[in-house]
């Protein structure tokens, strides 16, 4: 009995070894939270790229937009826990919407596999040229001379851009100044281009042309290193503003409960990719650090980054029911 017991374990273990070594046996589905163009999208597309070579099967980029990406992130949460449906998730949907959202459809870390944390960016503060500020500490000064006149433009009440402003002006002694929220990314920017508004924080790829053009002026980098995409851009930290580093990630997610195994694979090929010195050098070029950290690395990081972002929602007094 005890013989044929272990040779039924043995048998088990060779069975589910074989099923391992044999994912990927069809495409595998990358979700982009978000609409084409912005950061997710530029990262997903650039990994599924080098990913389907890596795999052997093809990686499809599927857009499903809504919601602040808590849309997408839901329905990978409820998805079969076989590998082949993953998650660009990001500060935003795994580190933001926990505090943000009153009735979140998910918890994190816990409806998700960890895979790995694929890459950071730094947001930037920059202001229409017009205003009388080529620094942060001259921008303090003006507001503290000026309080409730100058405003802000930011992607929407509760998104990064918002919070990496209000967490700048909390930190700067209580700045204030007047939120403008706007319905996403490029009309937030917009506004700042036309005059409308005189501030806005945006991720460094958003911001390099218009700063490079010379249609608007960066203040800082809200982090503690300087963007290697705009390194004459001085950190908020180097210029004595402290606590409002606001760097954003993107990150691979699978639904709960994926083998071992399987996602083991997947953190070695999507590493793989990731430091692939062609795909580094095209990422590097829209402002992008590659990280491709472990996933236990990944997901001890998440409470940490619920509680930063957490924080931040609530001193800024954003909800979302």
């Amino acid at each position: 009995m005890l013989l044929r017991t272990v040779l039924a374990l043995l048998l088990a273990a060779s069975a589910h070894a074989a099923l391992a070594q044999a994912y990927p046996t069809k495409a595998v589905r990358l979700i982009v939270p978000h609409a084409p163009g912005g950061n997710s999208d530029t990262f997903g597309r650039v990994l599924a790229a080098k990913l389907s070579e890596r795999l052997g099967q093809q990686v499809i980029v599927e857009n499903r937009a809504g919601a602040g990406g808590t849309v997408a992130s839901e329905h990978v949460a409820r998805l079969a826990a076989d590998g082949y449906t993953l998650l660009v998730g990001d500060n935003g949907t795994h580190g933001i919407a926990p505090t943000l959202y009153s009735k979140l459809p998910y918890k994190v870390p816990g409806d998700f596999t960890s895979i790995t944390l694929g890459a950071t960016f730094p947001t930037v503060l920059m202001v229409h040229p017009s205003l009388a500020a080529k620094n942060a500490a001259e921008f303090i000064a003006l507001a503290k001379a000026q309080p409730g006149k100058l405003t802000y433009s930011s992607a929407g009440t509760g998104n990064g851009s918002h919070l990496t402003v209000d967490m700048f002006l909390q930190a700067a002694g209580n700045l204030q100044l007047v939120h403008v929220p706007y319905k996403g990314g490029a009309p937030a920017v917009q506004a700042v281009l036309a005059g409308d508004v005189q501030m806005t924080a945006v991720s460094v790829n958003t911001s390099l042309p218009h700063i490079k053009s010379g249609r608007v002026r960066a203040l800082a980098v809200a982090s503690l290193k300087r963007s290697p995409a705009l390194p004459e851009v001085p950190t908020l930290d180097e210029q004595g503003v402290k606590g409002a580093e606001a760097d954003s990630w993107l990150a691979i997610f699978g639904p709960p409960g994926i083998p071992d195994a399987t996602t083991s694979r997947l953190q070695l090929e999507i590493s793989g990719a990731l430091n692939d010195p062609l795909i580094k050098e095209r990422l590097a070029g829209v402002g992008l650090s590659v990280v491709a950290s472990t996933p236990a690395q990944l997901q001890a990081m998440l409470p940490g980054e619920v509680k930063r972002w957490g924080e931040a929602v609530r001193r800024s007094g954003a909800r979302v029911d």
